[in-house]
């Protein structure tokens, strides 16, 4: 049964405009891939962190709503985990 979820990832400012997009678009193409549909993503763009996180202050911010298996999200945790771009993520069941 497919649950909605919305999360947030920050990618890591070392990377390009264009790079951390397309680490947004790989985490959209896997929750497709694992049968969830992708609502809504929202792109804000580089922004001040609040604290230093991994010796950055800024990061990439983007948000994405979608509905995804429950018993797969974490699969997609793991995803998150094992990617280095990404400095921070969360993922809320709505």
């Amino acid at each position: 049964m497919l649950k909605k979820y919305e999360s947030m990832i920050v990618i890591a400012p070392s990377l390009k405009d264009e790079d951390a997009k397309k680490e947004n678009e790989k985490v959209h193409s896997f929750i497709k891939k694992k049968g969830g549909k992708l609502l809504n993503s929202e792109e804000w763009g580089k922004k001040s962190l609040a604290y230093t996180i991994q010796n950055f202050t800024e990061g990439y911010y983007f948000i994405n709503h979608f509905n995804f298996n429950a018993l797969k999200i974490s699969e997609l945790e793991r995803l998150y985990k094992l990617n280095e771009n990404l400095i921070r993520y969360n993922i809320l069941a709505k």
